[in-house]
């Protein structure tokens, strides 16, 4: 539960840091990670982002596991994994429907474009919420969209230069990607430099060097990846992003 808990939280931590999401308190999420303190409370504040914890619940149930911050059901959601392959069809459409009440929030045609891309193999990762359901509150073809896109989704690099690396002070370089728009569709570009910052848990942000890997959220840092970890981040965005391009 402890590791679990944790990882949720650093992936939550900057759309909440930046009061995109969850509860009004930034403050304690980065207390509970800058101390690694992990308590009930630390749960609670977690189940309160509306928009995360459905689909937590979903994996874990599909896949008999009792608690939804398993660290796999995490690991599952925000960078991908086999759990991704067993929550069927039937359990996506009630959770969109019913956890998140998208059938109230939007447009019958909207519900339909969203819905339909279930049976096309879409996988409840946080890229299907990022380029399916987050899109649909504005037009694809405006710059702060796509730039907001890019940001909520969950990125990942390799780490260039960390010189003189301390907590908070300076920003980490990435080798990475960017969302861009491209001829009527969202397309990922390769080979981009950008800059990050390293994670409020002062551990991960020590441990950091040239040549890690890493996932990073709204341009916060949030975990050390292996080469295993970016080859599914990868392939459930990519995945995604092709069925998000058929309605756009």
């Amino acid at each position: 539960m402890r590791d679990g808990l944790l990882k949720c939280s650093r992936y939550a931590f900057a759309p909440n840091y930046y009061r995109y999401c969850g509860p009004d308190n930034r403050k304690r999420l980065e207390g509970y990670l800058s101390e690694k303190i992990v308590d009930t409370g630390l749960r609670e504040y977690l189940v309160d982002f509306e928009g995360l914890y459905p689909y937590l619940k979903t994996i874990a149930t599909e896949n008999n596991l009792s608690d939804p911050f398993d660290e796999r059901v995490v690991e599952a959601y925000w960078v991908g994994n086999n759990l991704l392959h067993q929550v069927r069809q039937k359990e996506m459409a009630e959770t969109l429907l019913y956890g998140q009440q998208l059938k109230k929030r939007l447009q019958t045609k909207v519900w339909r474009w969203i819905t339909d891309k279930i049976p096309k193999g879409a996988f409840f990762h946080h890229s299907f919420h990022v380029f399916s359901i987050f899109t649909r509150t504005g037009h694809l073809t405006i710059d702060h969209t796509i730039d907001s896109m890019n940001e909520c989704r969950i990125g990942w690099g390799r780490i260039i230069n960390n010189s003189n690396l301390k907590f908070q002070s300076l920003k980490i370089q990435l080798k990475t990607q960017q969302l861009i728009y491209r001829k009527g569709k969202l397309v990922i570009e390769s080979n981009v430099i950008r800059e990050v910052i390293p994670s409020v848990d002062v551990g991960l942000a020590k441990s950091l060097k040239p040549g890690d890997w890493v996932s990073y959220h709204w341009g916060f840092i949030c975990e050390k990846l292996t080469l295993k970890q970016v080859a599914w981040l990868s392939h459930y965005t990519r995945h995604n992003l092709r069925l998000a391009n058929e309605t756009l």
